[in-house]
């Protein structure tokens, strides 16, 4: 859809800006002062009115969503009126009396005065165009969640004793909620967010969402784009929220509006040809203004950009990046006049807009082996502060490309002259052949590690692991596309990129990567790799026990060993190890290191000494039992001295003694 534009009235700005400044100098500003954000000035160097404002969700009430306007008013600042929005109704004014229409005065006393009111957050269209979808709604609030414009307030003041007086605006939302410069989701979500270049990319993905494609790919082309637009400085933030597509008929399949905020309907996807997500985000790179004859611009260079960089960094084939800007062949189209906006039929700035000005770009990279772009033009234009005319255009083109590529242009945006799709030799000539096409394979059933101190194994998300081990994760790269193209496969933790593995592949190679993270603190993460993402749990390393004991013998005599076997079981979700000292009546004699994993049980043994006689503790982990250390028992004789031996061998010799004398 076009790009949507913060309104403001005469002598009231929109309160969608985020600072103002007066336009009267003096102190003591005799009548009251209407301000333009176009000539902000630094708050830090003027005392700043300050606006909190609170967003809530209504749900008693759909339609409708809470705002609370909170106040801080410097001491310079000796009156002032606000001007709400013409879709809000007051519901209470602290420090504040009505005038008229929507307009309230503070009164002057009260420190922090505070305005409490509904505000209608349904916003509606009858507007179509290639960017349109078959709905009416451009915001809306449902009741469980809501997507919306912030409020617009409008100032006046009177002030003394200062040169100038700046408004600071800030927005929050009580509850589940993001905002973004002038756009707000309201309601439970999930956020994700892309840093590339300096610039941070913020998506917003709400509960209520069905997304046609995984948020690390969405990101991915959005900061292919970031990285591949070079027309001028990147904004630091960008926000984007991904539209509920199951309660509300959108008016359009993606709008941007203010200069960093703009949503798509979730069930977009990312990588088809000339997609609202890559459309909306090429809006946020422009920064020029236009006339009437230079409008045609707007449309038509993020419905090009759209499609070249879908071509070039989504895999989009070239044929059916050709029968995308084959539209603008077509009649009525064909024939408008570009620069004359009453002439444009079906959306002439779109298709027409989009194939003029790909043969713009091509014309410039010819005539400049590629020293140049069309990406040229649009970086001198933005750089304008006056609005763009067509003859701006053309000296642009002038500039980037000579003169001849200018003729081009002037031709087919001031005439009815119609355009052509040039053929896949012109494209590779001109853009360097067909583009690369990367594809990282990531299965999670089995590109899964846990490696570290206790283990090497594979795991399946959702993942566990002890503190101090490495998650590793393996991916294959290939190109598929017909030219070498550089590949960036990111290991995320919790939307932070931890890990990168960079390279370069021919077309038809493939290689794999592996990428690891150590996790250091226990606590619950979000990984995401290749578009794939899940949970990791991270605990306190697991203590295994001692569960079971056995000693063998429990009688020895003195000197001797037993031996003790200790059965240890982890029953914790996690490995861990453990030293198990082998105790002699609370000494340790022996220890054994064992290491499990989650689940698992081992037995462990060691021989134990007793070196006495005597009752002793033998154990093992904690546990122990009772084991006897014996001396051998000795008999003792009494009579004349003879001991066992002796005794016996008298008794024999008696009984020989007697058998002699019975045989004589």
């Amino acid at each position: 859809m076009h790009r949507a534009v913060a309104v403001a009235v005469v002598l009231l700005l929109a309160g969608v800006q985020p600072a103002t400044a007066v336009t009267a100098g003096g102190a003591d500003a005799s009548s009251w002062t209407a301000h333009d954000a176009e000539r902000a000035v630094d708050p830090v160097a003027s005392p700043t009115i300050a606006v909190d404002t609170v967003l809530s969700l209504t749900p008693d009430r759909p339609g409708s969503i809470g705002v609370v306007q909170t106040f801080e008013i410097p001491e310079e600042v000796t009156e002032l009126r606000v001007t709400l929005g013409p879709q809000s109704s007051v519901t209470d004014a602290e420090g504040f009396s009505y005038i008229e229409g929507q307009t309230w005065e503070w009164d002057g006393e009260t420190v922090e005065p505070r305005l409490r009111y509904a505000m209608a957050a349904n916003r509606t269209t009858d507007r179509d165009g290639p960017m349109g979808a078959d709905g009416s709604y451009l915001y809306a609030d449902v009741g469980e969640w809501a997507l919306i414009q912030q409020p617009n307030l409008g100032y006046q003041w009177r002030y003394r004793g200062a040169d100038s007086i700046s408004v600071d605006r800030t927005t929050r939302v009580d509850g589940a909620g993001a905002v973004g410069e002038t756009t707000a989701f309201l309601g439970p979500h999930a956020t994700y967010t892309r840093e590339v270049g300096g610039q941070e990319i913020t998506l917003i993905v709400p509960e209520a969402a069905s997304l046609a494609d995984p948020p690390e790919e969405i990101l991915d082309g959005l900061g292919n784009a970031s990285q591949a637009l070079r027309v001028g400085d990147r904004d630091p933030t960008v926000f984007a929220v991904a539209a509920p597509t199951d309660r509300v008929n959108w008016a359009a399949q993606g709008v941007q509006v203010g200069d960093t905020d703009f949503w798509v309907r979730a069930n977009q996807p990312i990588d088809g040809v000339g997609n609202a997500w890559l459309h909306e985000y090429v809006h946020t790179r422009q920064s020029f203004r236009t006339a009437d004859s230079g409008r045609w611009l707007t449309e038509a260079s993020a419905t090009w950009y759209a499609a070249l960089l879908s071509h070039r960094r989504e895999g989009v084939t070239f044929a059916r990046f050709a029968e995308f800007l084959d539209r603008g062949t077509a009649q009525p189209q064909a024939s408008s006049v570009l620069a004359d906006p009453g002439d444009w039929a079906n959306n002439a700035n779109y298709w027409k807009g989009a194939l003029v000005s790909g043969e713009i770009d091509r014309r410039i990279r010819v005539a400049t082996d590629r020293g140049a772009t069309f990406q040229r033009v649009l970086a001198s234009l933005n750089e304008r502060t006056s609005p763009v005319t067509n003859e701006d255009i053309l000296a642009a083109v002038a500039n980037a490309g000579g003169q001849s590529t200018r003729a081009t242009a002037e031709r087919f945006t001031t005439t009815d002259d119609e355009a052509a799709v040039w053929n896949r030799s012109a494209h590779r000539e001109a853009f360097g052949g067909d583009a690369a096409l990367l594809r990282v394979g990531f299965d999670p059933a089995t590109d899964v590690h846990a490696t570290g101190p206790y283990r090497n194994a594979t795991l399946a998300p959702p993942v566990t692991l002890a503190a101090g081990e490495a998650l590793s994760l393996r991916t294959t790269v290939e190109n598929l596309g017909g030219a070498t193209g550089e590949y960036a496969v990111t290991l995320r933790v919790d939307d932070r990129a931890v890990v990168t593995a960079n390279g370069t592949l021919a077309p038809g190679e493939r290689t794999a990567t592996s990428l690891s993270h150590e996790f250091a603190e226990p606590g619950r993460y979000t990984v995401s790799i290749a578009g794939e993402r899940f949970t990791v749990a991270v605990r306190e390393p697991a203590t295994p026990a001692v569960t079971e004991l056995a000693v063998e013998p429990r009688t020895v005599d003195p000197g001797e060993e037993t031996t003790v076997t200790a059965t240890v079981t982890n029953d914790e979700q996690v490995p861990g190890n453990a030293t198990i000292p082998f105790t002699r009546n609370g000494e340790t004699v022996a220890t054994r290191t064992v290491t499990l994993g989650a689940g698992e049980r081992e037995t462990v043994s060691a021989t134990v000494e007793l070196p006495a006689a005597g009752e002793y503790r033998v154990g093992a982990g904690g546990r122990a039992v009772d084991v006897r250390a014996i001396a051998p028992t000795t008999t003792e004789t009494t009579g004349a001295g003879f001991g066992v031996p002796v005794a016996t061998v008298a008794v024999l010799a008696t009984v020989g003694l007697r058998r002699r004398r019975s045989g004589s």
